[in-house]
C-alpha cells in the first residue's frame, strides 16, 4: 500500500513571499464555505468538539478551530490523482499555500 502524504495548508500574510508570515485560513465558517465549494465537507455525523475533519476527492482535511479562527489544516492525501487538482484550485481559490511536512517545500 502506498503511503499517504501529508501536507499543511496554510495562508501567508503576502502570498507572493514565502517568508511572509503565516495567518488565519479564515473563520470557522468561512473555511467551511471554503472548501464545500471543491466537494469537501464534513461526513455528517455528530461533531466532537475540538478537531474537525473534511473528506474530500482524495483528500482528508482535519482543523483544530482555535477562538473561532482556523489557522492551519492537515492534509492527507489519500489519492493524488483526485486531490491535486482539488486542492490546487482550493488553494488558488482562497490565497492559500500547501506545504510538504517532510521537506518544508512550499507550493500552490
Amino acid at each position: 500500500m502506498a503511503r499517504k502524504r501529508q501536507l499543511a495548508l496554510i495562508r501567508l500574510e503576502d502570498p507572493d513571499d514565502p517568508l511572509s508570515r503565516a495567518v488565519p485560513l479564515g473563520t470557522e465558517t468561512e473555511f467551511r464555505e471554503a472548501v464545500a465549494a471543491f466537494n469537501t465537507a464534513p461526513d455528517g455525523s455528530h461533531e466532537q468538539p475540538g478537531s474537525l475533519t473534511f473528506y474530500g476527492p482524495g483528500l482528508v482535511l482535519e482543523i483544530v478551530p482555535m477562538d473561532g479562527k482556523v489557522n492551519q489544516a492537515l492534509v492527507t492525501c489519500q489519492n493524488e490523482d483526485f486531490a491535486w487538482p482539488v486542492l490546487y484550485g482550493m488553494c488558488r481559490a482562497n490565497r492559500w499555500k500547501l506545504q510538504d511536512m517532510e521537506s518544508g517545500r512550499m507550493f500552490g
